[in-house]
């Protein structure tokens, strides 16, 4: 089976970083210019840069340190110890009288030992056998496949948001050019009727109008470029670039569009089992039954062994580094058994919790299987509406064109009045403006289908 995870792309990935580094590189030499950016340098640049991703990746981490911890507890445990004692006053013992000749009944005061007393020992603890340990180190190990699956599904949620940001920067930008054309012509047209007022063949009412529609659309520029700006800003963020970096897109929405085939991204097959959100609830149900194995593991006994040698040198004064005294050395082994007997029905009723968990998992496992289905009708139902909708704005920009052009014509004859040549130019924009809405609209529903895919093998796409 193939696997879908980032870790089987690692040379990949130090590719994205070769190529990230020869882009972004020129910057910091030439910060004046600003940097060329294409969508999928926008892309490579978030899956890289990201910090949701970057504190994923660091989830993954903390995951591989815990497989090892709960490891390492399965493995020979050392551990040392040295006291050190000194006695003011040596402990006192009662002995009959009579060992000594005493009289019967009466008791001899004796003080044993030594003032200085230091002992060393080291253990070795080795678990042999622990239901607990077993299903504990499985745990883990899924606890870490669900940290890289998680990490694969917020790479894929980036991703489409940085593709939807740069298609806003790119529709701010490309209404902005539209308004910046039509509010030349309006200036031109303002130029042209003025001198014609001048002469006295029209009436002042019709240049009105026109610094009217100009000063209009000089508004509607000053807003598209803060629109502009925060949709750049934005932009660098998603993409874990400086907020303050200059950069300049390439991309363009007609560009973009001509890659897109409507009927090879309606004919994807779509598998929900597949699915990076279906594979995240598989994961989260084996996980629940690892818990659930991990509480019926506590019913069971378990084994350990160790080793223990221990020295003691008891001295009357502080020698104990003089190889003229002696060392008393005890070792010992030993085995521990642990039998759970009687809990008051402590462990059963962990256990019923779990099983309990385990249920919920398997229903939000089928819950999400459906939502996929829904939310993948949803996005090809977006899709077809899309499409529709950008041919339907394609035909009304001709229609829109040509209007203006008919309109521009007969207010220079004389024919029409600046009121309908104003109309046939707000006509145009707001026609302009909508068929750029949705080829954008278009691209976006291209971008839902492919999240709705779920398909962590093109995220370097």
């Amino acid at each position: 089976m193939r696997s879908t995870n980032l870790e089987s792309q690692l040379p990949k990935k130090w590719l994205v970083a070769i190529t990230l580094w020869v882009v972004f590189t020129p910057v910091i030499f030439a910060q004046n210019e600003p940097l060329s950016l294409s969508l999928k340098e926008a892309r490579l640049a978030a899956i890289e840069n990201n910090r949701q991703i970057q504190t994923a990746e660091l989830d993954i981490e903390i995951a591989e340190k815990q497989i090892w911890e709960i490891t390492a507890g399965g493995l020979p445990q050392v551990s040392a110890s040295l006291g050190y004692q000194y006695y003011f006053e040596l402990p006192t013992s009662l002995i009959p009288a009579e060992f000594f000749g005493g009289q019967p009944g009466d008791f001899t005061e004796i003080q044993f030992g030594t003032e200085q007393n230091l002992t060393a020992s080291a253990t070795i603890n080795q678990l042999i056998f622990s239901g607990e340990y077993i299903v504990g180190l499985r745990s883990a190990r899924i606890y870490r496949e669900l940290a890289s699956q998680n990490r694969n599904r917020t790479a894929l949620e980036v991703k489409s948001m940085v593709t939807e940001t740069y298609f806003l920067a790119l529709l701010s930008i490309e209404n902005l050019e539209v308004v910046r054309k039509n509010l030349e012509n309006i200036r031109q047209t303002l130029f042209e009727t003025s001198k014609i007022l001048e002469a006295g063949f029209t009436d002042p009412i019709n240049v009105d109008q026109l610094k009217l529609t100009v000063s209009n659309l000089e508004y509607q520029v000053s807003s598209l470029e803060r629109q502009k700006s925060l949709a750049l800003s934005l932009l660098k963020f998603q993409s874990g670039l400086p907020v303050d970096l200059a950069i300049e897109l390439t991309d363009n929405l007609p560009d973009l569009l001509q890659d897109f085939s409507a009927d090879v991204a309606l004919s994807a097959g779509f598998d929900p089992e597949a699915h990076i959100d279906m594979r995240i609830m598989q994961s989260q149900e084996e996980f629940s039954t690892m818990v659930l194995r991990r509480e019926q593991s506590f019913f069971l006994p378990s084994l350990s062994a160790f080793y223990t040698r221990q020295e003691m040198a008891m001295r009357d004064g502080f020698n104990f580094l003089d190889s003229a005294y002696p060392w008393f050395p005890t070792s010992y082994f030993g085995v521990n058994l642990n039998i759970p007997v009687f809990s008051s029905g402590l462990r059963r009723a962990r256990v019923q919790q779990a099983r309990i968990e385990l249920e919920k998992a398997r229903i939000g496992k089928e819950e999400t299987r459906q939502a996929l289905l829904l939310q993948m009708q949803q996005a090809r139902a977006d899709l077809e509406t899309a499409m529709e909708q950008y041919l339907n704005q394609k035909g009304n920009l001709e229609l829109a064109r040509r209007i203006l052009e008919r309109t521009t014509s007969m207010h220079r004859e004389g024919l029409a009045s600046s009121l309908e040549l104003t109309q046939a130019s707000d006509q145009l924009l707001a026609t302009q403006s909508n068929y750029l809405g949705a080829m954008a609209g278009l691209l976006n529903a291209q971008n839902s289908l492919e999240k709705a895919l779920g398909r962590t093998e093109r995220i370097f796409e």
